[in-house]
């Protein structure tokens, strides 16, 4: 008993003196290439990523317009005009460090799937 109390006491003092250590989320490996963007969504917020939201009142061109009007998710930054018409999100974590994800699929009708994920050092 005396063993897991001493535990328990390290694991309190390590979160409160080295937040930044207790409170690093990782990227969680269930992520898949082609899965449903609303099911990696849902994955990292689960995991403890935020959604970065952006102003809602930008121009809605094209694909952002269905996926934040009609789909409700305003961490998407742009989507291109041409090619795979790709989308990309942005997540953060507790100590602000960046996800960037993007997705394709993104016209009206259908439903985004994630095609890529990085930690964004740039921003």
């Amino acid at each position: 008993m005396n063993q897991i109390t001493n535990v328990m006491a390290t694991t309190v003092i390590t979160a409160v003196l080295f937040p930044t250590i207790a409170l690093t989320q990782t990227i969680p490996k269930t992520l898949k290439q082609g899965m449903p963007y609303a099911q990696a969504r849902k994955t990292l917020i689960n995991a403890g990523w935020q959604a970065v939201e952006l102003s809602p009142n930008r121009d809605r061109l094209g694909a952002m317009r269905y996926i934040i009007d009609k789909l409700g998710y305003n961490e998407v930054e742009n989507c291109s005009g041409t090619g795979a018409g790709s989308c990309r999100f942005t997540f953060a974590d507790a100590n602000g460090r960046k996800l960037a994800i993007v997705t394709v699929n993104n016209q009206p009708g259908q439903q985004p799937k994630l095609q890529r994920w990085w930690m964004d050092t740039q921003k």
